[in-house]
């Protein structure tokens, strides 16, 4: 009977979704309790659906706490099930610099499960999406961005593999998909592939492997097969970590490779600092020449409160690196206020100027996010 009540909840609130986006995490709280990701949540990965202690660290780090469970523990889960989802939308103001307009639109409406027994379990995050380019179209069409079979020798470390549909495991991972190293650095939002993903995950070192293939059936920015390695290690009991990252891609039109390096450093019980690079060397199929393109991001993070933290970030992209004038640079200044274990809100600001105004028009936008995770 509680597993139909699951389910039956599971399903209504996918009917109630009205547009998904990016299930994401927090890369701060790794290095501010010295940990992995999977530490706080069943993907390896990091983002989506919480475990346990994710819960309770939802709760500890809330300004006023209250029940970190699914529904706000109102319905007991079998033991190899978990549930989670999120809710997300914005409101504020945008300018692509001929003016400033209002904006209020959903962000994300997704829901995930998890079915573990004995070391094997089934993950799947379902939702809705807007059908029709940047969201013009009223029609909304069921999409599942990650489903995949994972085995795992432990719960947040340990070995682990997985085969499905999933992000391949690089860099940093900000939940921010509009940062250069995301954007640009082969996982934009819902640049999701098919593949085999095989890694390792302990406090001091994670190393991640992914072999994957376009998704056919989805038209995603970011496209082609290939492969994909993510390794960090930490040092100075956790309060230091240096990763590097190798990506190769290749489609109809071009070949991609990926190099870059990533840093994180804890100077204080409040003040984090990380950093991801990347250089891309892209080949183009057809006669147009390679061209060497950059993406880099540098943030700090400051714990103002439990409840309340404050990211900075500075970004910058050069399109290629031979033509003067087609760098952009960025600036991201994000705060973050967790009024209860299952509300977040988050006031994001942005400006970005294409070679420091000699480009082309400067954009930007403030907007105040309204998260609840359900």
């Amino acid at each position: 009977m509680r597993l139909s009540i699951v389910v039956g909840a599971f399903a209504l609130a996918l009917v109630l979704a009205g547009t998904a986006g990016t299930a994401v995490a927090y890369p701060q709280y790794q290095m501010s309790k010295e940990q992995t990701c999977a530490a706080c949540h069943v993907s390896p990965a990091g983002g989506g659906l919480l475990n346990g202690y994710g819960e309770l660290t939802a709760e500890d780090e809330s300004m006023w706490g209250g029940n970190p469970a699914f529904l706000h523990g109102v319905l007991e889960l079998p033991d190899l099930l978990r549930v989670g989802g999120d809710l997300r939308a914005a409101a504020g103001a945008h300018s692509r610099g001929d003016g400033v307009g209002s904006a209020i639109f959903p962000m994300q409406s997704e829901l995930y499960a998890f079915v573990e027994k004995s070391k094997l379990g089934l993950y799947a995050i379902g939702g809705a999406t807007v059908e029709g380019a940047a969201g013009n179209a009223r029609s909304f069409v069921p999409f599942s961005r990650e489903h995949w079979l994972m085995w795992r020798q432990g719960e947040g470390d340990g070995l682990y593999v997985r085969a499905g549909r999933m992000m391949p495991v690089q860099g940093l991972r900000q939940p921010e998909h509009v940062f250069y190293t995301r954007r640009f650095g082969g996982t934009p939002l819902f640049s999701e592939v098919y593949g085999a993903n095989v890694g390792w995950l302990s406090p001091d070192l994670e190393a991640h492997a992914t072999v994957f293939v376009a998704d056919p059936l989805v038209d995603s920015i970011e496209r082609g097969d290939g492969a994909a390695f993510y390794v960090e290690k930490r040092f100075a009991e956790g309060t230091t970590a240096v990763g590097l990252l190798d990506r190769f891609t290749t489609s109809d039109t071009d070949t991609r490779l990926h190099t870059g390096v990533t840093a994180k450093r804890k100077l204080s019980e409040k003040l984090l600092l990380s950093a991801e690079v990347q250089l891309i060397r892209q080949n183009f199929k057809l006669a147009a020449p390679t061209r060497f393109q950059l993406a880099g991001n540098l943030f700090a993070t400051y714990f103002v409160r439990p409840g309340l933290f404050v990211n900075v970030g500075l970004g910058h992209y050069d399109e290629d690196l031979s033509i003067a004038k087609l760098d952009r640079d960025a600036l991201d200044v994000n705060i973050h206020f967790f009024a209860i274990s299952h509300l977040e809100l988050v006031l994001m600001n942005r400006i970005q100027m294409i070679a420091f105004g000699a480009g082309g028009d400067s954009s930007g936008y403030s907007l105040l996010q309204l998260h609840y995770r359900i």
